[in-house]
């Protein structure tokens, strides 16, 4: 299903979306720095369309771990005007997917908590949630343990339609992740197309390609572990 996605025929396509992507809500997306991750917010469309986090073993691998129970989505107090969303995922197809997972900020309960804030949320049809997006995520994980460190950039590209009950905000045509580590200066990537029925029988794997997709299907660029997009602040840690 998903193995054919980024043929030559299709590649085309896909790079004039993201082109009119983000020539059409490129001015309002704002820069979110919470402790654990920088969010890229755009205020239109009421999702973030890039998650930055470097990601370390002290952030999750705790004796005691201190993410507090009960912990809901909720508004991120940097942005309480485009980010209050927690009624607009209900009575729909979609999940609320979060681009930073909660068990990587278990070792601080403010950085946990900031893990539900709604700028590292996006919507994701809920099977590719549960079954790929958590597996990748907890790849993530084991490479940050056995490499000491990986930067981490997560993000969304296109639209499909539009949920919400009080905001209107847009189900992206695709989602992104590339994991970048440092010490060997490699890059994993991974593409889904967000709106793909469930196939039980999918596999990460079918879902990974190369930095230069990546880069075509998000208007963004990597060196050396760093991001630059048109909208990217030109930081270190983005």
């Amino acid at each position: 299903m998903q193995k054919g996605v980024f043929k030559s025929a299709s590649k085309l396509a896909i790079v004039l979306l993201a082109a009119l992507s983000f020539q059409s809500y490129g001015q309002d997306i704002v820069k979110i720095r919470n402790q654990n991750f920088t969010s890229y917010f755009s205020k239109s469309q009421h999702l973030p369309v890039l998650v930055v986090y470097t990601l370390t073993p002290e952030l999750f691998n705790c004796s005691k771990q201190k993410g507090e129970s009960g912990i809901t989505l909720g508004t991120d107090p940097q942005l309480p005007e485009f980010s209050d969303l927690k009624d607009d995922y209900n009575n729909t197809q979609f999940d609320h997917a979060q681009m930073m997972a909660p068990e990587e900020n278990t070792c601080d309960k403010d950085a946990y908590r900031e893990s539900y804030y709604f700028t590292n949320v996006m919507p994701m049809p809920k099977n590719l949630y549960k079954s790929l997006w958590e597996k990748l995520q907890q790849k993530e994980m084991a490479k940050a343990k056995k490499y000491k460190k990986v930067k981490v950039f997560s993000g969304t590209v296109g639209r499909n339609w539009i949920i919400g009950a009080d905001n209107n905000i847009i189900v992206p045509e695709y989602c992104w992740k590339v994991i970048y580590i440092p010490s060997t200066d490699e890059y994993l990537c991974y593409t889904f197309h967000n709106i793909e029925p469930y196939f039980d029988k999918d596999k990460l794997e079918l879902h990974k390609v190369d930095i230069n997709t990546i880069e075509s299907l998000a208007g963004v660029h990597f060196v050396n572990g760093v991001i630059s997009a048109s909208y990217v602040s030109p930081t270190p840690n983005n």
